[in-house]
């Protein structure tokens, strides 16, 4: 088992650990996590510095992130989430009269999909349920459905993530509906991303890969951004054609504010006639082409999120065609930039490292910022 499987394996039983078991909260930098194997036994998680450390044998021998660890930081962002719910549902005020500084909490609602805040006007004496923005109409809660998607993309399959809400939060959510949750929500994102128009590198890499996709294979196309390790635009095909190199590089301009100075790539004769058409062969601004089997550990970095792209999708359900194939690389790709800290970034996301956040999101606060920059563009 190489180190990238052996973190993903981690991080599901840190997940499993918050599912079945409660942590135990000391402060904002220490957590005690309940071990798996010993009822009595409980290992310590504190922050030092830049880091979360633990006192298990695992951590202590490698230094890397232990299953506890990965326990901290997913009961972390499942807080998140569920503070800034909350804190939004109270912020989007009366749906009478619009009033914000007078709705105060007034009891809990409890339906089979668990309870829910009300709160009350004293302006119009209403009470209400408040719902977050980009989740109105939802019967679910806004934590529920943004847990269910980071779920998804950390690689649980959607029967997983069933028995996740049954025993965490005792509601009974079918498979399809999560699905459709991951649907509506990577489809709304990704026309706010799309919108981004951003400065990259200098040098970007390209690369294809293999996926399965019931019972055949499909080529995932996607091309990264070398200093930030941005994924910038991702395309599915069934070939290797000139056609779909030129796909992937029109969706990448759409995103950059700049053509690069460099594309690495592998022998893919594709590459080359689409450079060529797509970027131009102007002499005062040429782009140099790095391809062929000297460039392969220039591509090293495209390798590696190529391999945790087949890690995740191994317990993948709901592709069977280019299309599906294609939502599944957009959520990806949103998880991929936004949400997914990188240690070769010092533990900041692409996103960060590219200036377009200054801080880690989650699925609720791309939905939220998605559904406010379609209603208001002009403010964004």
């Amino acid at each position: 088992m190489n180190e990238k499987t052996a973190n993903q394996v981690k991080e599901k039983k840190g997940i499993e650990i918050v599912k079945t078991k409660k942590l135990k909260k000391i402060d904002n930098a220490t957590y005690r996590v309940p071990s798996q194997s010993n009822p009595k036994a409980w290992y310590t998680v504190n922050w030092q510095k830049d880091h979360w450390a633990c006192d298990c044998m695992d951590y202590q021998k490698s230094t890397h992130h232990c299953k506890h660890v990965y326990a901290v930081r997913y009961y972390q962002t499942l807080e998140k989430i569920r503070l800034d719910a909350e804190f939004l549902g109270e912020e989007s005020g009366c749906p009478v009269c619009k009033q914000t500084d007078q709705v105060i909490k007034r009891g809990i609602r409890f339906n089979r999909n668990g309870q829910t805040q009300r709160y009350f006007c004293k302006v119009c004496k209403r009470r209400f349920t408040g719902r977050t923005t980009g989740f109105e109409g939802m019967k679910n809660r806004a934590d529920i459905i943004a847990a269910s998607l980071d779920l998804y993309y950390r690689g649980l399959s959607l029967r997983q993530i069933v028995q996740h809400l049954e025993t965490s939060h005792k509601i009974k959510i079918s498979h399809g509906t999560i699905y459709y949750w991951i649907k509506k929500y990577v489809e709304l994102i990704g026309k706010y991303t799309q919108g981004l128009n951003a400065k990259f590198s200098e040098r970007w890499h390209a690369d294809e890969t293999v996926l399965k996709v019931n019972g055949r294979h499909l080529l995932l196309w996607s091309l990264l951004d070398s200093e930030t390790r941005f994924l910038i635009a991702t395309h599915i095909s069934q070939k290797r054609g000139e056609e779909d190199a030129s796909a992937l590089l029109k969706k990448a301009l759409k995103t950059s504010k700049e053509q690069p100075m460099e594309i690495v790539t592998d022998g893919l004769e594709s590459y080359s006639n689409a450079i060529k058409k797509e970027l131009g062969t102007d002499p005062e601004k040429p782009v140099i082409h790095l391809q062929g089997s000297l460039t392969k550990a220039l591509n090293n970095k495209m390798e590696r999120m190529n391999g945790t792209i087949k890690s995740r999708t191994k317990s993948m359900a709901g592709m069977y065609d280019e299309g599906t194939t294609m939502r599944f690389a957009d959520g990806f790709s949103i998880y991929y930039n936004y949400m997914r800290p990188h240690i070769a970034l010092h533990h900041m996301t692409p996103a960060m490292m590219l200036g377009i956040t200054n801080e880690q999101l989650t699925w609720l606060d791309m939905i939220v910022k998605s559904k406010k920059s379609l209603e208001n563009p002009k403010e964004q």
